[in-house]
């Protein structure tokens, strides 16, 4: 069965000329995915597998929230833990880590703020 995990409150503050860049980092061996980015506007990244997506300048996400999903899945038997970082400009902004025996197909959700010092 399929599993949602959520988090939420998710904040990132920089300045509001700094490019923004979003990676997603598979830990675990085997996992496979398609993560889209939905920030302000039309212009609504996406990232196969593991992999890295330029979301502009922090100054034009500020006026609302960033969510990011991921649907994730992992068919190797042999692993029994699905692991995956996200990071917003090299930093850890978060960390799922989910047994198999939990799901082996989960939905990664994340709401994230950006600010200005």
């Amino acid at each position: 069965m399929r599993k949602i995990y959520r988090y939420e409150k998710l904040t990132y503050t920089g300045q509001s000329d700094e490019d923004i860049e979003f990676e997603v980092k598979f830990i675990s061996d085997g996992n496979i995915g398609h993560t889209v980015i939905n920030v302000p506007g039309d212009n609504d990244p996406e990232i196969a597998n593991s992999g890295k997506a330029s979301l502009g300048k922090i100054q034009s996400l500020i006026s609302e929230k960033t969510f990011v999903v991921s649907d994730i899945a992992n068919p190797i038997p042999q692993e029994d833990t699905i692991t995956i970082e996200y990071y917003i400009n090299q930093k850890l902004i978060k960390s799922h880590s989910n047994l198999k025996t939990e799901t082996d197909r989960p939905y990664v959700i994340l709401t994230i703020k950006f600010s200005v010092k």
